[in-house]
């Protein structure tokens, strides 16, 4: 899939519908037949949907699992360049970006808090791996600095579970060397959790997928949470002692469970893409009830993860998940000229398209046909929307807003900033689209706007999470044009 085709399918997929998962299966529309189409099922788990038990990881069944994945896993000189390739894909389709949270020190002089730092890092090394530089911390410089803090206070977290991973890797030519890969593959991974509004691709995305059904979307908010969390305190942190503390924390989060089955998955993701791992899964103890709970928070097939295109998790702890469609309708289509760039299809059967470079909601009910040939109004409010966007600036946020938004801040609920702020942004574009197109009839309720003329539907999606993932919620039986942003 190109960058443009995925950026295309993205923006749909953030306006995905919430809700129980029922397991419609819509008919066969014959205008979505054709060269042009791309079709993908889209499948949505949030914390109102059923609530699951984590799937119990016991020690004896992580050690042989981990021992088994090991068995495949390559020792990298430098981990954790290796584990930022491996999940480039999930930031910048792939296009070499680097992910790098911590800031980057110019100097090459290093500071007195490095270098005490390193010291204990050490002696830390000596106490719990048996000495040298355990985590390949120093391999890009004589120091701890920047992102090694994150993958040091995560290893601290990780407690009895690092001891457990050490003893299933007992066997191999080099076990620090695969640990190393390990703790950095999870630490990069854990690291997209800290960037506004989390999506995941490649190997990520699967790796989401997996611990959504061994843990349950109210322990995987959390874990990602706390990560958050972690990277603040990791970058406040002056000493060895302060940085055990922000690990330690976090791994009181993590839990013993949560943390065998963060290192078994990320093992199994070792393998570089998502079909390596869709064939370990399987092999993984508790597939079985993590299948299952799978399928009961979103409608998720587990067998089939490797479909998956892409996973987005939202401020308030929904994820929603574009796997693709296997197979596809007979070449039966009626000759038309239209270029249908995506389909996704919800639990219920309605559908998001992008037709003619419109973005349009269908519902189960209608078919492709029903969208309008023209639309010159929806067009010119696209536009507008565009432009009202781009004026927007936090200058232009009310007293009331700007206080919840402080406030919000000061708490530490950074998320719950960008989201009030999102609102606001979305609030200003709506108020300067209803004073400019006085002849549309603006609703309360229901969908935004409605064209008394032609009898076209309109939702001004705002670009929040919030607004973006339950409008199909609440409209899934509507037939309107996406207004986006």
């Amino acid at each position: 899939m190109t960058a443009r085709r995925a950026g295309a399918v993205l923006l749909i997929l953030l306006t995905a519908c919430g809700g129980t998962p029922r397991v419609t299966r819509a008919a066969e529309d014959a205008w979505e037949v054709g060269p042009e189409v791309a079709r993908y099922g889209l499948s949505v788990v949030s914390p109102r949907t059923m609530p699951v038990e984590p799937v119990e990881v016991d020690a004896e069944d992580f050690t042989e699992a981990v021992t088994r994945l090991a068995r495949d896993v390559r020792s990298e000189a430098r981990p954790q360049a290796a584990a930022r390739r491996l999940f480039e894909e999930a930031r910048d389709g792939g296009d070499g970006h680097v992910i790098r949270l911590a800031p980057v020190t110019v100097s090459g002089a290093a500071s007195a808090s490095e270098v005490a730092l390193t010291r204990e890092y050490l002696r830390w090394c000596e106490r719990t791996q048996g000495g040298g530089d355990c985590l390949r911390l120093l391999v890009d410089g004589p120091t701890v600095r920047g992102e090694d803090r994150y993958a040091l206070a995560l290893a601290i977290s990780l407690g009895s579970v690092l001891a457990e991973t050490r003893h299933a890797l007992r066997g191999m030519v080099e076990p620090s060397a695969v640990l190393s890969m390990l703790v950095w593959t999870a630490t990069v991974y854990l690291m997209l959790w800290a960037l506004p509004d989390p999506v995941s691709k490649g190997v990520a995305a699967g790796l989401t997928v997996a611990l959504l059904a061994w843990l349950g979307v109210d322990t995987v908010w959390s874990l990602a949470r706390g990560w958050v969390r972690l990277v603040e305190d990791a970058n406040r942190a002056t000493s060895f002692d302060e940085l055990s503390r922000a690990g330690e924390s976090f791994g009181r989060v993590l839990g013993e469970n949560t943390a065998r089955a963060l290192v078994m998955l990320a093992t199994a993701a070792l393998g570089g893409a998502v079909k390596p791992l869709a064939k370990k899964v399987p092999q993984l103890p508790g597939f079985q009830q993590a299948a299952v709970q799978a399928e009961a928070q979103g409608g998720i097939r587990l067998a089939a993860m490797a479909e998956v295109e892409t996973v987005a998790a939202s401020s308030e702890g929904t994820f929603a998940v574009l796997m693709k469609s296997p197979g596809s309708a007979a070449s039966t289509a009626p000759a038309t000229t239209r270029a249908v760039a995506t389909i996704i299809r919800h639990q219920g059967g309605n559908r998001q398209v992008v037709i003619d470079g419109q973005r349009w909601h269908v519902p189960a009910n209608k078919s492709l046909k029903d969208v309008p040939a023209t639309d010159p109004v929806g067009d010119a409010l696209q536009a507008a929307a565009a432009q009202a966007a781009q004026r927007w600036g936090p200058h232009l946020l009310r007293a009331q807003e700007r206080e919840a938004i402080k406030t919000a801040a000061s708490r530490g609920d950074h998320w719950l900033a960008q989201l009030l702020e999102r609102q606001a942004r979305g609030r200003y574009v709506e108020n300067r689209l209803s004073e400019q197109f006085l002849e549309l009839r603006w609703n309360k309720k229901g969908v935004d706007a409605i064209d008394p003329v032609t009898g076209c539907r309109y939702e001004v999606l705002s670009g929040t999470d919030s607004n973006l993932a339950l409008h199909g919620q609440r409209m899934a039986g509507e037939l309107f044009r996406m207004i986006t942003f």
